[in-house]
């Protein structure tokens, strides 16, 4: 008997990721991937055949596979492999994963029709009037309205006693996108030629291309070329970007270049839209431009895969099930399918970066840009007498509004003032269910806001330990930098962006004179009448404890320069001698690589070691420490070529009263898989013990 291993969807069984099914005679055709619509109790329900077994062993009936969904892509053995691999690679639940990329815009339309059998059988007087009632088909609704009310029992019991039968008529009903911002609203008449020569790119497509190019514009155009090259050859190409604001951006590049329709795919969609997109990716020879989620689209031609900024951080998605790196999850797709794949960069992760040089796993091409942006370092060790910003930047913002150019201050933090403080015993006010101070926010009505839980409260009037009433409103925020600005310079519009505000149309940023805003800005810096960025504190990125600070910072920082129009970039630091500003400052990546890859083989970070995370977490601080000491001592004893380290507080380690711990494993020879560690977290909890564990494999970095 051929039997289906099923995963419904959107439809959690507890603790089972698939549901077994028969495969009747008449569908001896379908296939691993095939979408079908299968029974589950009372109701009918869509699920895709996640494998088929040849099984004379089970012992119980399985209920057979209703029908076959033709009107729905089917899933590829390279794209059941992908999921498979996601689910065991990061420890997450298969049932999740593949629910990651089922489509959501499609309704089942199901009515089920009883008609009367010429039999002969006992009944009782209520099973004998239904019967009766039968001699001519009706739907179940129809005989309820002609016979009264009427329990499901009476009905299985005549199909059981064989008196009548049952059929389904099922209607897969597509939702209609309202909207089609899912697809290009322009597009050229011819496609575009920009010139450049990618004979040399394309002989080296054999295994996956690392393309440092530091010039996005340049390097948007080789994509160009290259989605062309293998569009005109018959494939679909897929474009991964790390954000929304990017991809969109990418796609008004593209319109003046593609005669073709082209999709964007991404979280922002409703589901009628993303329905529309998946149903083409699995149907059509496409170009889609995507965030993450698009690596998981039923292609049925893919013929290549073009990520971009894969430096980027937004691709380590690690919040909620399913944890997977996306650059990483591209280069299995890429794999799986056996297509070319194409990392772009203005500044390479050092993983990918140290693969491509020193492995050799990666061709490589470096184009670097000629055309040199002016950095200006500020060492605020020398500014005393200045509140706000200093002359010189103060200076340049005068400079560029005589001559409309846009000012853009980056300031990665929220707020008007990032604590209060009592002046007469030094107390900090802080949340009360998470160790972090609370941030004055002048503009929500005068509150205190934790930015971890969300707690709020009103502005204090005395100290809580000394009883004092004078209070200092210290730190930086957007907001007060926000007004510092407004004050300052009153004859020019001040625009704030950050994720307290929400920006209503594109109208304001061209409309504003200076942007002020944390990394929100970002999408932003492109803009034609950018004058000057200031990087208003430099050390709010560097100093943070997480080994992949000064790389995140450094990758920013590049990633910035490569597309801000701008002829000035201002870095205020209280560190200018940090081997990331001097990097910055001469524009070197190897004086950056050498420095770094020197201290990380010396602690044996990545990319010397696979890094693997545990979060101990619970309301008992004791209890959290303790259970995350025997998880500890547990791998020492199993694993002695492992280096462990930990429990030591997870930043923030109070957040929502739970006490929060990390462990870290460098695992140097690669013998740790999430299962284990999930095995090893079971066997070493306490019973009844309240804390929770959570793992994370091989990251990229520790402060998420």
């Amino acid at each position: 008997m051929k039997v289906a291993k099923v995963i419904l969807f959107e439809t959690y069984i507890p603790e089972r990721d698939f549901l077994y099914y028969s495969i009747p005679e008449e569908f001896s055709y379908i296939e691993i991937g095939s979408p079908v619509i299968v029974p589950l109790k009372k109701s009918k329900k869509i699920g895709y055949i996640w494998d088929i077994l040849e099984d004379n062993s089970i012992e119980y009936n399985l209920q057979p596979i209703h029908a076959q969904l033709t009107e729905v892509p089917s899933l590829g053995t390279p794209l059941i492999n992908l999921v498979n691999w996601v689910s065991d690679y990061y420890g997450n639940s298969l049932y999740r994963t593949a629910n990651y990329i089922f489509p959501t815009g499609i309704d089942l339309d199901v009515k089920r029709y009883l008609v009367a059998k010429d039999v002969a059988v006992d009944m009782t007087k209520k099973q004998e009037k239904v019967f009766i009632s039968l001699f001519e088909e009706k739907t179940v609704e129809e005989l309820k309205k002609e016979v009264g009310k009427i329990s499901e029992s009476v009905i299985n019991e005549l199909i059981k006693k064989g008196a009548i039968e049952e059929r389904f008529e099922i209607v897969i009903k597509e939702k209609a996108p309202r909207k089609t911002v899912f697809q290009s609203e322009k597009i050229s008449d011819s496609w575009g030629n920009l010139e450049i020569d990618m004979d040399n790119i394309l002989k080296i497509v054999n295994k996956p291309l690392l393309l440092f190019v530091e010039s996005q514009k340049k390097r948007w155009k080789m994509y160009f070329e290259l989605l062309k090259y293998f569009y005109q050859k018959g494939k679909s190409v897929l474009l991964v970007f790390p954000t929304i604001k990017t991809l969109i951006k990418f796609g008004e590049f593209l319109s003046d270049l593609v005669p073709v329709p082209f999709y964007f795919y991404h979280g922002l969609l409703t589901e009628a839209q993303a329905y529309r997109v998946y149903k083409i990716a699995g149907t059509e020879r496409a170009i889609i431009l995507s965030t993450t989620k698009g690596l998981f689209l039923p292609f049925n031609n893919l013929g290549v895969i073009i990520v971009d900024q894969e430096e980027n951080e937004f691709y380590d998605i690690r919040e909620k099930e399913p944890k997977y790196d996306g650059v990483k999850v591209a280069l299995k797709r890429a794999e799986f399918e056996g297509i070319p794949i194409i990392l772009g960069s203005s500044s390479p992760s050092i993983r990918d970066f140290y693969q491509a040089i020193s492995k050799k796993m990666f061709n490589f091409v470096r184009i670097p840009d000629l055309i040199k942006k002016k950095i200006t370092i500020i060492d605020l060790r020398r500014i005393k007498n200045e509140d706000f910003l200093d002359s010189y930047s103060t200076k340049r913002i005068n400079d560029n509004m005589r001559i409309k150019r846009k000012v853009l201050i980056l300031l990665n933090r929220l707020g008007f003032s990032t604590y209060i403080q009592c002046v007469d015993c030094g107390y900090i006010f802080m949340c009360p269910h998470c160790r972090s101070p609370l941030v004055f926010h002048q503009d929500e009505d005068k509150v205190l806001k934790c930015h971890y839980c969300g707690f709020t409260s009103l502005p204090p009037t005395m100290c809580p330990v000394c009883q004092g009433y004078n209070f200092i409103f210290g730190g930086i925020g957007t907001e007060k930098l926000e007004r510092y600005l407004v004050k300052t310079f009153k004859n020019y519009k001040v625009l704030r962006i950050d994720s307290e505000i929400e920006l209503q149309g594109e109208s304001l940023i061209k409309e504003a004179d200076i942007i002020v805003g944390t990394k929100m800005i970002e999408p932003w810096l492109d803009l034609e009448d950018a004058g000057v960025l200031i990087i208003y504190n430099l050390d709010n990125f560097i100093h943070i404890p997480d080994f992949s600070m000064p790389e995140k910072a450094f990758n920013m920082l590049n990633r910035i320069k490569s597309f801000f129009k701008g002829e000035e970039i201002i870095l205020r630091t209280y560190s200018p001698s940090h081997y990331v500003v001097k990097a910055i400052k001469s524009n070197s990546y190897g004086t950056f690589l050498n420095y770094e890859l020197k201290l990380r083989k010396s602690l044996f970070y990545p990319p010397f070691s696979i890094l693997h995370q545990i979060i101990v977490e619970g309301s008992d601080e004791d209890e959290v420490v303790d259970e995350g000491k025997k998880m500890v001592a547990i791998l020492e004893e199993k694993y002695a070529d492992l280096e462990v380290l930990g429990p030591a507080p997870f930043y923030p380690y109070l957040i929502k009263d739970k006490f929060r711990y990390q462990i870290l494993i460098k695992d140097r020879k690669g013998i740790i898989e999430s299962r284990m560690l999930k095995n090893i977290c079971e066997d070493s909890k306490t019973p009844f013990s309240n804390v929770k564990f959570i793992i994370n494999v091989d990251m990229k970095e520790t402060n998420l």
